[in-house]
């Protein structure tokens, strides 16, 4: 689930992950009424959510397999618009959340956040693939850290420094 803020963004990383993954569906929007596909979809699929709430199961490289999900939601956007969508959807608290246990450490140094656990949407995929799928994943690494490179490189010195 996308920001609509994110759309347009240039370090769009869940625009990554949909040219790389097969099984990939982007929504955007910010209320209920933009996700009617998404919900109707969870109706009938068992669907959790990848994102650290108060009922967020942790996952661990020992993490029950037989529980897997048919499919994750992640919430593509900044801290703040993540949390605007998941405080304006009430209907992704009804679904089965996980979150890290420890997270590698993000790669994406052209955001900044003030969260020590944040990731960007294709690192937060990634990890979930690791450790849920036992999925090799560094080419989705390779491709975001391709995109920082090139990203970078077109920044003006004084705003490069801040990252």
């Amino acid at each position: 689930m996308q920001h609509p803020s994110e759309v347009k963004v240039a370090k769009n990383t869940a625009k990554l992950l949909a040219l790389q993954l097969d099984s990939f569906a982007l929504y955007v929007g910010e209320n209920t009424s933009d996700f009617e596909e998404l919900i109707n979809f969870c109706n009938v699929n068992h669907v959790a959510l990848l994102y650290p709430n108060s009922h967020a199961k942790t996952l661990t490289i020992e993490h029950n397999h037989a529980q897997k999900p048919d499919a994750i939601i992640l919430l593509d956007g900044t801290w703040k618009k993540a949390t605007k969508l998941y405080n304006l959807n009430p209907w992704l608290s009804q679904l089965p959340s996980f979150q890290f246990d420890s997270i590698n450490e993000s790669e994406y140094t052209i955001r900044k956040s003030k969260h020590e656990y944040s990731l960007s949407t294709l690192e937060a995929a990634a990890q979930f693939l690791e450790i849920v799928d036992q999925c090799e994943t560094s080419d989705l690494y390779k491709l975001q850290a391709g995109m920082v490179k090139e990203q970078m490189k077109r920044m003006p010195e004084d705003v490069k420094a801040r990252y």
